[in-house]
């Protein structure tokens, strides 16, 4: 039996629905389940097997694991990493370490008013296990990060001082690099830390991402 989480489902035929599906040992894939099943919910940690058919393999002998009862903004939280998920994960590519990532994160989710730092480390780490990753302590030249400077994130390349030429039609904003230095060293506690790091990820998975995230307009309209 293989262990994994619901990312997305939808209706396929009458008696069936189609799953997109987080597993921790063959990565993101799409399989059918019968309606007949328990209803196939995001957020819980699922243990099943699937076997291969014509179209796409047969999900079988799903059992809930563990639900992580998310609530109000950590809910639209938990639908924007499953969204990052879907949009960004290569399929049948083995993520174990990003498969436990979103199993702490959905697990902090649940015990914390402030899911800022949550949604930071795992977006750092995703782009870390699609090959885009960057550190916050070295600039784009494997030079260190000095507190003293200001730096600017380009996405693909990492961070430049604030007086280097940059090309690009939008200008990133500015960061202390006394923040950068705080991210990566796992001690950041100002709310302007993890402001930064919004800034550098977004822009960074913006890049990445062909379209506009629906979870993220679920955020801005108030749901």
């Amino acid at each position: 039996m293989k262990t994994l989480f619901v990312l997305q489902r939808q209706p396929l035929r009458e008696q069936e629905w189609l799953l997109d599906i987080f597993s921790a040992g063959q990565g993101r894939l799409s399989v059918v389940a019968g309606r007949t099943q328990p209803p196939a919910d995001l957020h819980q940690r699922y243990q099943g097997d699937w076997a291969h058919a014509e179209d796409w393999p047969q999900l079988r002998g799903l059992r809930s694991l563990q639900t992580y009862s998310l609530q109000g903004r950590n809910l639209y939280c938990g639908l924007y990493l499953a969204e990052l998920l879907v949009r960004l994960l290569p399929r049948h590519e083995a993520q174990p370490e990003l498969f436990l990532t979103y199993a702490k994160t959905l697990e902090g989710l649940q015990n914390t008013e402030l899911p800022d730092p949550w949604l930071r480390l795992f977006e750092y780490q995703l782009l870390q296990a699609l090959g885009y990753g960057f550190s916050w302590q070295q600039d784009r030249d494997g030079r260190p990060i000095t507190a003293e400077e200001s730096y600017r994130f380009i996405a693909r390349e990492g961070f430049v001082r604030s007086d280097a030429a940059v090309i690009s039609p939008i200008k990133p904003p500015s960061l202390p690099g006394e923040y950068l230095l705080e991210l990566g060293q796992g001690r950041a506690q100002r709310p302007q830390c993890w402001a930064a790091a919004k800034q550098v990820l977004r822009c960074a998975l913006e890049d990445l991402l062909e379209r506009p995230l629906v979870s993220r307009e679920l955020f801005q309209s108030g749901m």
